[in-house]
Protein backbone atom coordinates (compact mmCIF):
# COMPACT_ATOMS: atom_id res chain seq x y z
CA UNK A 1 0.00 0.00 0.00
CA UNK A 2 1.03 3.32 -0.61
CA UNK A 3 1.88 4.96 2.81
CA UNK A 4 1.57 8.20 1.03
CA UNK A 5 -2.36 8.37 0.31
CA UNK A 6 -2.69 8.66 4.18
CA UNK A 7 -4.96 5.69 4.61
CA UNK A 8 -2.93 2.69 6.12
CA UNK A 9 -1.70 5.36 9.05
CA UNK A 10 -4.72 6.79 9.81
CA UNK A 11 -6.21 3.04 10.45
CA UNK A 12 -2.65 2.04 12.30
CA UNK A 13 -3.85 5.62 14.51
CA UNK A 14 -7.32 4.37 15.31
CA UNK A 15 -6.30 0.41 16.21
CA UNK A 16 -3.61 2.43 18.77
CA UNK A 17 -5.84 4.56 20.40
CA UNK A 18 -8.47 1.44 20.78
CA UNK A 19 -5.48 -0.72 22.40
CA UNK A 20 -4.70 2.50 24.14
CA UNK A 21 -8.02 2.68 26.07
CA UNK A 22 -8.08 -0.70 26.57
CA UNK A 23 -4.95 -0.47 28.38
CA UNK A 24 -6.42 2.30 30.35
CA UNK A 25 -9.51 0.65 31.49
CA UNK A 26 -7.27 -2.70 32.69
CA UNK A 27 -5.19 -0.30 34.51
CA UNK A 28 -7.84 2.16 36.04
CA UNK A 29 -7.92 0.15 38.97
CA UNK A 30 -4.15 1.06 39.66
CA UNK A 31 -4.70 4.65 38.96
CA UNK A 32 -7.22 4.14 41.89
CA UNK A 33 -4.34 4.18 44.29
CA UNK A 34 -3.78 7.88 44.05
CA UNK A 35 -4.40 9.62 47.94
CA UNK A 36 -7.15 11.77 46.97
CA UNK A 37 -7.37 13.43 49.90
CA UNK A 38 -3.37 14.19 50.91
CA UNK A 39 -3.39 15.82 46.74
CA UNK A 40 -6.65 17.48 47.77
CA UNK A 41 -4.53 19.14 51.19
CA UNK A 42 -1.29 19.66 49.16
CA UNK A 43 -3.59 21.94 46.07
CA UNK A 44 -5.76 23.61 48.72
CA UNK A 45 -2.73 25.26 50.25
CA UNK A 46 -1.96 26.95 46.53
CA UNK A 47 -4.60 27.05 44.43
CA UNK A 48 -7.11 30.02 44.14
CA UNK A 49 -10.08 31.09 42.25
CA UNK A 50 -9.61 33.60 39.66
CA UNK A 51 -12.84 35.89 38.86
CA UNK A 52 -11.90 38.33 35.97
CA UNK A 53 -13.82 40.73 33.87
CA UNK A 54 -11.93 40.89 30.12
CA UNK A 55 -13.12 43.42 27.43
CA UNK A 56 -13.03 42.63 23.67
CA UNK A 57 -12.47 45.17 21.47
CA UNK A 58 -12.35 44.51 17.89
CA UNK A 59 -12.94 47.28 15.57
CA UNK A 60 -16.36 49.12 16.22
CA UNK A 61 -17.28 46.66 18.80
CA UNK A 62 -16.33 46.01 22.39
CA UNK A 63 -17.98 43.67 24.80
CA UNK A 64 -16.95 42.56 28.35
CA UNK A 65 -17.40 39.13 29.95
CA UNK A 66 -16.78 37.32 32.96
CA UNK A 67 -14.18 34.22 33.02
CA UNK A 68 -14.19 31.94 36.03
CA UNK A 69 -10.18 30.12 36.51
CA UNK A 70 -8.29 28.03 38.48
CA UNK A 71 -5.07 29.79 39.47
CA UNK A 72 -1.71 28.14 41.03
CA UNK A 73 0.42 30.50 43.45
CA UNK A 74 3.64 30.35 42.02
CA UNK A 75 5.87 32.37 44.47
CA UNK A 76 5.80 33.78 48.17
CA UNK A 77 5.08 37.22 46.78
CA UNK A 78 1.84 36.01 45.14
CA UNK A 79 2.80 35.33 41.26
CA UNK A 80 -0.29 32.97 40.24
CA UNK A 81 -0.38 30.98 36.68
CA UNK A 82 -3.62 30.25 35.08
CA UNK A 83 -4.62 29.35 31.62
CA UNK A 84 -4.71 32.62 29.50
CA UNK A 85 -5.35 31.06 26.26
CA UNK A 86 -8.06 33.68 26.12
CA UNK A 87 -5.73 36.79 26.47
CA UNK A 88 -3.31 35.57 23.95
CA UNK A 89 -5.35 36.42 20.75
CA UNK A 90 -2.96 39.41 19.08
CA UNK A 91 -1.92 39.00 15.65
CA UNK A 92 0.53 41.72 14.65
CA UNK A 93 -1.06 41.84 10.71
CA UNK A 94 -4.83 41.62 11.46
CA UNK A 95 -5.36 44.76 13.43
CA UNK A 96 -4.29 46.55 10.22
CA UNK A 97 -6.81 45.01 8.39
CA UNK A 98 -9.18 45.55 11.26
CA UNK A 99 -9.79 42.20 12.31
CA UNK A 100 -7.22 42.13 15.70
CA UNK A 101 -9.28 41.60 18.75
CA UNK A 102 -7.94 43.28 21.36
CA UNK A 103 -7.97 42.11 24.92
CA UNK A 104 -7.80 43.49 27.98
CA UNK A 105 -8.72 42.38 32.11
CA UNK A 106 -10.32 45.19 33.35
CA UNK A 107 -11.32 43.48 36.76
CA UNK A 108 -9.80 40.86 38.52
CA UNK A 109 -10.21 39.68 42.18
CA UNK A 110 -8.67 36.32 43.96
CA UNK A 111 -9.77 34.14 46.36
CA UNK A 112 -8.14 31.58 48.27
CA UNK A 113 -9.36 27.90 49.50
CA UNK A 114 -9.38 29.35 52.49
CA UNK A 115 -11.28 32.06 52.21
CA UNK A 116 -9.29 35.21 51.73
CA UNK A 117 -9.82 37.59 49.06
CA UNK A 118 -7.98 39.82 47.23
CA UNK A 119 -7.26 42.21 43.95
CA UNK A 120 -5.43 41.17 41.24
CA UNK A 121 -2.90 42.90 39.16
CA UNK A 122 -2.90 41.38 35.33
CA UNK A 123 1.07 40.53 34.22
CA UNK A 124 0.97 39.03 31.00
CA UNK A 125 0.71 35.46 28.58
CA UNK A 126 3.47 33.68 27.54
CA UNK A 127 2.98 33.51 23.51
CA UNK A 128 4.06 29.96 23.08
CA UNK A 129 2.38 27.91 25.85
CA UNK A 130 -0.55 30.57 26.81
CA UNK A 131 0.33 30.20 30.59
CA UNK A 132 -1.07 33.64 31.67
CA UNK A 133 0.26 35.31 35.02
CA UNK A 134 -1.01 37.90 37.52
CA UNK A 135 0.00 39.06 41.06
CA UNK A 136 -2.09 39.30 44.17
CA UNK A 137 -2.06 42.76 45.35
CA UNK A 138 -1.33 41.76 49.18
CA UNK A 139 -0.07 43.54 52.22
CA UNK A 140 3.60 44.56 52.21
CA UNK A 141 5.56 41.40 53.01
CA UNK A 142 2.54 39.19 52.99
CA UNK A 143 3.72 35.83 51.96
CA UNK A 144 1.79 33.16 49.78
CA UNK A 145 2.23 29.31 49.66
CA UNK A 146 3.93 28.49 46.01
CA UNK A 147 3.46 25.29 44.47
CA UNK A 148 7.22 23.78 43.59
CA UNK A 149 7.46 21.53 41.53
CA UNK A 150 9.96 18.45 40.22
CA UNK A 151 12.44 18.93 37.72
CA UNK A 152 14.59 17.06 35.47
CA UNK A 153 12.44 14.07 36.06
CA UNK A 154 12.34 11.12 33.53
CA UNK A 155 8.73 10.82 32.30
CA UNK A 156 7.63 7.11 30.56
CA UNK A 157 4.64 5.71 28.84
CA UNK A 158 2.23 4.42 31.07
CA UNK A 159 2.80 6.76 33.93
CA UNK A 160 0.02 7.92 35.65
CA UNK A 161 -0.55 11.53 36.26
CA UNK A 162 -3.60 13.14 38.40
CA UNK A 163 -5.03 16.73 38.41
CA UNK A 164 -7.78 19.05 40.34
CA UNK A 165 -10.47 20.84 37.79
CA UNK A 166 -12.31 23.73 38.80
CA UNK A 167 -15.91 22.98 38.77
CA UNK A 168 -19.00 25.84 37.82
CA UNK A 169 -20.01 28.54 40.78
CA UNK A 170 -22.75 27.02 41.50
CA UNK A 171 -21.17 23.57 42.01
CA UNK A 172 -19.45 22.56 45.61
CA UNK A 173 -17.26 21.36 46.36
CA UNK A 174 -15.20 23.98 43.86
CA UNK A 175 -13.26 21.23 42.67
CA UNK A 176 -12.46 17.54 41.62
CA UNK A 177 -10.51 15.20 40.17
CA UNK A 178 -9.31 13.60 37.16
CA UNK A 179 -6.89 11.03 35.93
CA UNK A 180 -4.81 10.37 33.02
CA UNK A 181 -1.86 8.61 31.37
CA UNK A 182 1.42 9.51 29.59
CA UNK A 183 0.48 8.26 25.94
CA UNK A 184 4.12 8.70 24.17
CA UNK A 185 7.18 11.16 24.48
CA UNK A 186 7.23 13.50 21.34
CA UNK A 187 10.81 14.52 20.85
CA UNK A 188 9.36 16.62 17.57
CA UNK A 189 9.23 20.09 17.01
CA UNK A 190 9.40 19.64 21.22
CA UNK A 191 10.16 17.71 23.80
CA UNK A 192 6.45 17.02 24.77
CA UNK A 193 5.22 14.08 27.03
CA UNK A 194 1.28 13.50 25.32
CA UNK A 195 -1.38 12.28 27.73
CA UNK A 196 -4.89 10.96 27.23
CA UNK A 197 -7.70 10.93 29.61
CA UNK A 198 -7.31 14.92 30.10
CA UNK A 199 -9.09 17.46 28.62
CA UNK A 200 -8.80 20.91 27.32
CA UNK A 201 -10.70 22.45 29.77
CA UNK A 202 -7.97 20.95 32.32
CA UNK A 203 -5.97 23.52 30.82
CA UNK A 204 -2.76 24.86 32.84
CA UNK A 205 -4.31 22.34 35.77
CA UNK A 206 -1.33 21.46 37.81
CA UNK A 207 -0.50 17.60 37.29
CA UNK A 208 0.95 15.14 39.65
CA UNK A 209 3.05 12.15 39.13
CA UNK A 210 2.38 8.81 41.20
CA UNK A 211 4.30 10.08 44.17
CA UNK A 212 2.03 13.01 44.32
CA UNK A 213 4.71 15.22 43.38
CA UNK A 214 3.90 18.25 41.09
CA UNK A 215 5.40 17.89 37.57
CA UNK A 216 4.22 20.24 35.71
CA UNK A 217 0.97 21.37 33.76
CA UNK A 218 -1.61 20.50 31.04
CA UNK A 219 -0.36 22.37 28.42
CA UNK A 220 -1.10 21.98 24.65
CA UNK A 221 1.06 20.75 21.69
CA UNK A 222 0.78 23.36 18.96
CA UNK A 223 1.25 22.11 15.01
CA UNK A 224 4.26 24.38 13.94
CA UNK A 225 3.07 24.47 10.52
CA UNK A 226 0.02 25.81 11.23
CA UNK A 227 0.56 27.74 14.60
CA UNK A 228 1.99 31.68 14.97
CA UNK A 229 3.88 33.70 16.69
CA UNK A 230 1.22 35.25 18.23
CA UNK A 231 -1.15 32.29 18.63
CA UNK A 232 -4.69 33.10 18.86
CA UNK A 233 -6.99 30.18 19.16
CA UNK A 234 -7.18 26.55 20.47
CA UNK A 235 -7.89 24.94 16.73
CA UNK A 236 -3.90 25.57 16.06
CA UNK A 237 -3.11 22.04 18.72
CA UNK A 238 -5.51 20.01 16.89
CA UNK A 239 -4.58 16.91 14.69
CA UNK A 240 -6.33 15.33 11.80
CA UNK A 241 -8.26 13.27 13.80
CA UNK A 242 -9.84 16.55 15.55
CA UNK A 243 -8.77 15.86 19.49
CA UNK A 244 -6.66 18.46 20.60
CA UNK A 245 -2.69 16.87 21.74
CA UNK A 246 -2.42 17.64 25.04
CA UNK A 247 0.34 17.07 27.29
CA UNK A 248 2.94 18.28 30.13
CA UNK A 249 4.42 21.59 30.28
CA UNK A 250 7.82 20.34 32.25
CA UNK A 251 8.62 21.65 35.61
CA UNK A 252 11.85 22.81 33.93
CA UNK A 253 10.18 24.65 31.87
CA UNK A 254 7.91 26.56 34.18
CA UNK A 255 10.76 27.34 35.91
CA UNK A 256 11.98 29.71 33.31
CA UNK A 257 8.68 31.72 32.58
CA UNK A 258 8.29 31.96 36.46
CA UNK A 259 11.69 33.37 37.06
CA UNK A 260 10.81 35.72 34.24
CA UNK A 261 7.62 35.91 33.26
CA UNK A 262 5.38 37.34 30.22
CA UNK A 263 4.58 41.08 30.82
CA UNK A 264 2.36 42.94 28.36
CA UNK A 265 4.01 45.28 26.22
CA UNK A 266 7.86 43.88 27.69
CA UNK A 267 9.93 43.08 24.75
CA UNK A 268 11.54 40.19 24.96
CA UNK A 269 11.71 38.28 22.06
CA UNK A 270 14.72 37.95 19.46
CA UNK A 271 14.95 39.20 16.20
CA UNK A 272 17.01 38.41 13.11
CA UNK A 273 15.53 40.56 10.10
CA UNK A 274 14.94 38.14 7.07
CA UNK A 275 12.22 36.90 5.30
CA UNK A 276 13.18 32.63 4.82
CA UNK A 277 12.07 29.42 2.95
CA UNK A 278 12.94 26.21 3.89
CA UNK A 279 15.93 24.39 2.11
CA UNK A 280 13.98 21.18 0.65
CA UNK A 281 15.49 18.15 -0.10
CA UNK A 282 14.84 18.73 -4.16
CA UNK A 283 16.86 22.09 -3.68
CA UNK A 284 19.45 20.76 -1.55
CA UNK A 285 20.36 18.06 -4.32
CA UNK A 286 19.50 20.68 -7.33
CA UNK A 287 22.30 23.14 -5.56
CA UNK A 288 24.31 19.85 -4.75
CA UNK A 289 24.76 20.45 -1.19
CA UNK A 290 25.48 18.26 1.35
CA UNK A 291 22.82 19.53 4.35
CA UNK A 292 19.97 17.72 5.61
CA UNK A 293 17.79 21.01 5.89
CA UNK A 294 18.46 24.81 6.23
CA UNK A 295 17.02 28.05 5.59
CA UNK A 296 17.02 30.03 2.44
CA UNK A 297 17.43 34.13 3.07
CA UNK A 298 14.82 35.20 0.58
CA UNK A 299 15.46 38.89 1.77
CA UNK A 300 17.19 40.92 4.54
CA UNK A 301 15.88 43.71 6.44
CA UNK A 302 17.44 47.05 6.59
CA UNK A 303 19.72 47.53 9.62
CA UNK A 304 18.78 44.31 11.29
CA UNK A 305 20.77 42.12 13.03
CA UNK A 306 21.20 40.12 9.81
CA UNK A 307 22.06 42.43 7.47
CA UNK A 308 24.91 43.85 10.04
CA UNK A 309 26.23 40.59 10.64
CA UNK A 310 26.49 40.36 6.63
CA UNK A 311 23.17 38.00 6.07
CA UNK A 312 22.54 38.41 2.18
CA UNK A 313 19.95 37.33 -0.02
CA UNK A 314 20.18 33.67 -1.05
CA UNK A 315 22.72 32.59 1.46
CA UNK A 316 21.74 29.03 3.26
CA UNK A 317 22.14 29.14 6.88
CA UNK A 318 22.76 25.39 8.08
CA UNK A 319 23.77 25.64 11.28
CA UNK A 320 23.38 27.57 14.48
CA UNK A 321 25.54 27.94 17.24
CA UNK A 322 27.06 24.77 15.47
CA UNK A 323 24.05 22.62 15.94
CA UNK A 324 22.23 21.37 12.69
CA UNK A 325 19.25 23.11 11.27
CA UNK A 326 17.12 20.79 10.40
CA UNK A 327 13.90 22.66 8.47
CA UNK A 328 13.97 20.35 4.85
CA UNK A 329 9.89 21.19 4.72
CA UNK A 330 8.10 24.89 4.71
CA UNK A 331 6.24 23.42 8.08
CA UNK A 332 9.02 22.81 9.94
CA UNK A 333 10.06 27.48 9.27
CA UNK A 334 8.00 28.11 12.68
CA UNK A 335 10.33 26.01 14.44
CA UNK A 336 13.57 28.20 13.46
CA UNK A 337 11.14 31.25 14.00
CA UNK A 338 10.41 30.03 17.90
CA UNK A 339 13.97 29.55 18.58
CA UNK A 340 15.20 32.64 17.34
CA UNK A 341 12.54 34.31 19.38
CA UNK A 342 13.20 32.29 22.58
CA UNK A 343 16.52 33.23 22.37
CA UNK A 344 15.60 36.78 23.14
CA UNK A 345 17.45 40.34 22.54
CA UNK A 346 20.97 41.16 22.82
CA UNK A 347 21.62 37.33 22.57
CA UNK A 348 25.09 36.56 19.89
CA UNK A 349 24.42 34.29 17.76
CA UNK A 350 27.29 32.36 15.29
CA UNK A 351 25.62 31.36 11.71
CA UNK A 352 27.53 28.53 9.33
CA UNK A 353 26.22 30.11 5.85
CA UNK A 354 26.53 28.53 2.91
CA UNK A 355 27.05 31.33 0.16
CA UNK A 356 27.09 30.27 -3.82
CA UNK A 357 28.57 32.11 -6.08
CA UNK A 358 27.47 33.70 -9.48
CA UNK A 359 29.85 30.71 -10.92
CA UNK A 360 27.48 28.23 -9.01
CA UNK A 361 30.29 27.65 -6.53
CA UNK A 362 29.29 26.97 -2.70
CA UNK A 363 31.33 29.08 -0.34
CA UNK A 364 30.98 28.17 3.30
CA UNK A 365 31.33 31.29 6.18
CA UNK A 366 30.78 31.84 10.15
CA UNK A 367 28.56 35.14 10.70
CA UNK A 368 27.78 36.26 14.21
CA UNK A 369 24.90 38.57 15.12
CA UNK A 370 23.79 39.55 17.80
CA UNK A 371 19.87 39.35 17.82
CA UNK A 372 17.48 42.37 18.41
CA UNK A 373 14.09 43.05 20.21
CA UNK A 374 11.33 42.33 18.24
CA UNK A 375 9.69 44.88 16.49
CA UNK A 376 6.35 45.42 18.20
CA UNK A 377 2.68 43.97 17.79
CA UNK A 378 0.30 46.03 16.57
CA UNK A 379 -1.98 45.64 20.13
CA UNK A 380 1.72 46.93 21.77
CA UNK A 381 2.03 50.11 19.92
CA UNK A 382 1.31 53.19 21.59
CA UNK A 383 -2.35 54.40 21.74
CA UNK A 384 -4.31 57.62 21.50
CA UNK A 385 -8.32 57.56 22.61
CA UNK A 386 -10.59 60.85 21.43
CA UNK A 387 -13.82 60.53 23.54
CA UNK A 388 -15.40 63.38 21.58
CA UNK A 389 -14.92 61.89 18.47
CA UNK A 390 -14.90 58.19 19.64
CA UNK A 391 -12.04 56.63 17.65
CA UNK A 392 -8.72 55.50 19.09
CA UNK A 393 -5.58 55.18 16.77
CA UNK A 394 -1.90 53.74 17.23
CA UNK A 395 1.67 54.09 15.88
CA UNK A 396 2.59 52.44 13.04
CA UNK A 397 4.27 49.50 13.37
CA UNK A 398 6.99 47.15 11.19
CA UNK A 399 4.30 44.64 10.46
CA UNK A 400 2.61 47.36 8.72
CA UNK A 401 5.05 48.54 6.78
CA UNK A 402 6.23 45.40 5.34
CA UNK A 403 2.65 43.73 4.84
CA UNK A 404 2.11 46.95 2.26
CA UNK A 405 5.58 47.38 1.29
CA UNK A 406 5.87 50.84 2.77
CA UNK A 407 8.70 52.63 3.45
CA UNK A 408 9.66 53.50 7.21
CA UNK A 409 11.72 56.52 6.54
CA UNK A 410 9.44 58.03 4.18
CA UNK A 411 5.87 57.05 4.98
CA UNK A 412 4.48 58.15 8.61
CA UNK A 413 1.13 58.45 10.29
CA UNK A 414 -0.82 57.01 12.86
CA UNK A 415 -3.58 54.08 12.30
CA UNK A 416 -6.97 53.92 13.26
CA UNK A 417 -7.39 50.92 15.58
CA UNK A 418 -10.79 51.41 17.23
CA UNK A 419 -13.92 52.95 16.22
CA UNK A 420 -17.23 53.08 18.50
CA UNK A 421 -20.40 52.40 16.58
CA UNK A 422 -22.74 55.19 15.93
CA UNK A 423 -19.48 57.23 16.94
CA UNK A 424 -18.90 60.45 15.02
CA UNK A 425 -15.64 59.78 13.36
CA UNK A 426 -17.18 56.61 12.01
CA UNK A 427 -20.60 58.05 10.63
CA UNK A 428 -18.27 60.90 9.01
CA UNK A 429 -16.18 58.55 7.30
CA UNK A 430 -13.07 57.52 9.09
CA UNK A 431 -12.48 53.71 8.96
CA UNK A 432 -10.23 51.00 10.84
CA UNK A 433 -7.27 50.89 9.30
CA UNK A 434 -6.79 54.35 8.01
CA UNK A 435 -3.31 55.87 8.23
CA UNK A 436 -3.59 59.38 9.42
CA UNK A 437 -0.98 61.48 7.86
CA UNK A 438 -2.77 64.85 8.70
CA UNK A 439 -5.39 66.65 10.69
CA UNK A 440 -6.32 69.91 9.81
CA UNK A 441 -2.97 72.20 9.23
CA UNK A 442 -0.97 69.06 11.62
CA UNK A 443 1.15 66.81 10.42
CA UNK A 444 0.78 63.56 12.03
CA UNK A 445 3.82 60.89 12.38
CA UNK A 446 3.10 59.87 16.01
CA UNK A 447 0.09 59.18 18.68
CA UNK A 448 2.23 61.96 20.65
CA UNK A 449 1.20 64.44 17.69
CA UNK A 450 -2.58 63.49 17.45
CA UNK A 451 -3.01 64.95 20.97
CA UNK A 452 -2.34 68.36 21.39
CA UNK A 453 -3.47 68.55 17.72
CA UNK A 454 -7.19 67.22 19.12
CA UNK A 455 -6.79 69.42 21.67
CA UNK A 456 -6.35 72.61 20.13
CA UNK A 457 -9.61 71.58 17.59
CA UNK A 458 -11.67 70.99 21.10
CA UNK A 459 -10.50 74.17 22.60
CA UNK A 460 -11.42 76.21 19.41
CA UNK A 461 -14.59 74.17 19.10
CA UNK A 462 -14.39 74.00 14.92
CA UNK A 463 -17.28 72.83 13.21
CA UNK A 464 -15.30 70.48 10.92
CA UNK A 465 -12.00 68.91 11.10
CA UNK A 466 -10.13 67.77 7.94
CA UNK A 467 -8.16 64.48 8.09
CA UNK A 468 -5.99 63.45 5.32
CA UNK A 469 -5.83 59.82 5.41
CA UNK A 470 -3.72 56.67 3.41
CA UNK A 471 -7.13 54.57 2.92
CA UNK A 472 -6.21 51.12 0.05
CA UNK A 473 -3.09 52.55 -1.48
CA UNK A 474 -4.22 55.97 -2.20
CA UNK A 475 -4.42 59.13 0.13
CA UNK A 476 -7.89 61.27 0.59
CA UNK A 477 -9.75 63.77 2.75
CA UNK A 478 -12.51 62.84 5.25
CA UNK A 479 -14.19 65.61 6.67
CA UNK A 480 -15.78 64.80 10.40
CA UNK A 481 -18.16 67.40 11.19
CA UNK A 482 -18.36 68.20 14.81
CA UNK A 483 -21.08 68.46 17.49
CA UNK A 484 -19.35 69.35 20.67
Amino acid sequence: MNLKTGRQPRVRVILASLGLLVGCIGQVGYAQKFDFEKLRQAIDSYSVVIDMKVEFSYGVHTNEVQDRLLGTVVTEDGLVMFNGAALASDNAFSSFAGFAVRTTPTSIEISTFDGQRFKGEYVGVDRFTRIGFLKIIAEENQKFTPVHFRQERQFQVGSWLALYMLLPEFVTPPVAADVGMISTIVQSPEFFPLTVGFNALQLTSVLFDEQLQPVGVLGMLNDPSTGSMDPGGMLDSFDQMGFPLLGIVTGDRLAELIADPPEKGKLDRGWLGITLQALTEDISEFWDLDAAGGIIVNDVVKNSPAAQAGLEIGDIIYQVNGQPVEVDKEEKIPVFQRFISELGPGTPVEFSVIRIGEEGVADTMQLLATLKSAPLAATEAPEYENKALEFKVRDLVFADYLLYNLDSESFHGVVVSELKQGGLAALEGLSIGDVIQRIDNGVVESVEDVKPIMEEIEQKKLEEIIFFVWRDNRTLFVNVKTNW
